[in-house]
């Protein structure tokens, strides 16, 4: 049922507001949609957004050839191939920063001169990071429009410092994995296999007992589970919403069990369930920052200092390589892209470490050089 202003009574029984953002290649018209559970609450965000983005109701009218058509062309194209955290990333970067200056230029009007005047104005107020995700933003439109780039964006390239990762001390990590060993509740569980494994907190926070085989001995990271903006939020929704999806890279991983982990598991894994969440033990996962303070709260309860979460990471990585694992099998367990991540990433080992390891440096021995000295006397005495 439509009643105007381009609001539609849904199916679903919901009202689905749309603004139009442009033409794509086909001819075909595309929307931003917004929905409510009454017909003013679908309209009342649809204004919203048009006041936030005034140049909308010019754009429709005008060439759709605009910089603006040509955004939410790519946007709608690539959506399939991005996580949904990288949507939200690259469209708010978009809206936020890109598209008021640029919303109703003809993207062929876009030369070195435009671009950089943007860029001047953007990197006064924006990190790093932020100008790169500009730059991707950027080029991915005009290439996915133009079929190639026609300004040479400016690089920017953060400062690394190259500084040891925070990792756990051996007697940390004595303290820690006796309070583990003592609880062995499932919150225990997974800490331990945290420090064991080198997984992330969003994987952990997804592995159910299914992705733990015991009789192959392995953990399968098949998800993650993160925290995103709830992109059609109705009112009274929040703003946020847990969503699971493919781990870093969009790669799962095998990881064998450590032998000192795999006995807790196998007395625990017969009360659940396959598809219950290690974590919670019901079909209810435990969210990131709901696991972070837990394991605070047990660091405080230990006498430990306060970490984050991923310092398990580090602290697995480092000892892995200071126990003799290869680089390229560490990298594989970690879910990294390249051993070059995780030789940048761990190539600070801690000083005990290379105290150790500065002892195998050999030259030649001293009684070598004493028989060597021996010879040479021999020789000016003849």
């Amino acid at each position: 049922m439509r009643t105007g202003q381009n609001i539609y009574k849904r199916r679903d029984g919901r009202w689905e507001a749309r603004v139009p953002l442009g033409i794509r290649a086909n001819g075909r018209r595309y929307f931003k949609c917004f929905y409510g559970k009454t017909y003013q609450e679908a309209r009342n965000r649809k204004q919203d957004y048009e006041k936030n983005i005034p140049f909308i109701k010019e754009m429709v009218t005008t060439s759709p050839d605009t910089f603006s058509s040509a955004a939410y062309g790519w946007l709608a194209s690539s959506e399939q191939d991005w996580k949904p955290a990288t949507y939200i990333r690259y469209r708010n970067c978009l809206e936020k920063y890109i598209l008021p200056h640029w919303g109703l230029l003809p993207i062929r009007e876009i030369d070195q001169k435009v671009y950089d005047a943007l860029i001047t104005l953007l990197e006064k107020k924006l990190s790093v990071s932020s100008m790169q995700t500009v730059n991707t933003v950027i080029s991915g439109i005009l290439k996915h429009t133009l079929k190639h780039l026609p300004v040479t964006c400016k690089k920017f390239v953060a400062e690394r410092r190259m500084t040891p990762k925070d990792i756990l001390s051996k007697a940390e990590i004595f303290r820690l994995r006796s309070y583990l060993e003592a609880e062995e509740d499932l919150t225990a569980i997974g800490i331990h296999l945290a420090l064991y494994s080198g997984v992330r907190l969003g994987e952990l926070c997804a592995l159910t007992w299914a992705d733990i085989d015991l009789e192959t001995r392995t953990l399968y990271v098949r998800h993650t589970l993160q925290r995103i903006q709830n992109r059609n939020r109705l009112d009274g929704e929040p703003k946020t919403m847990l969503q699971i999806g493919l781990p870093k890279n969009k790669k799962e991983r095998v990881i064998p069990l450590h032998e000192q982990i795999r006995p807790v598991l196998e007395r625990t894994r017969r009360l659940y369930l396959p598809s219950d969440y290690l974590l919670s033990g019901t079909s209810t996962p435990v969210e990131p920052r709901r696991m972070s303070s837990r394991f605070k709260q047990i660091l405080k309860e230990c006498g430990l200092r306060n970490i984050r979460f991923h310092v398990l990471r580090h602290t697995f990585a480092t000892y892995s390589l200071e126990s003799g694992m290869r680089t390229k099998v560490l990298s594989e367990l970690m879910g990294h892209s390249s051993v070059k991540i995780t030789m940048d990433r761990y190539v600070h080992l801690s000083n005990e470490f290379k105290a150790a390891q500065i002892n195998n440096l050999q030259y030649t021995d001293s009684t070598s050089i004493d028989r060597q000295k021996n010879g040479q006397n021999d020789a000016e005495a003849c």
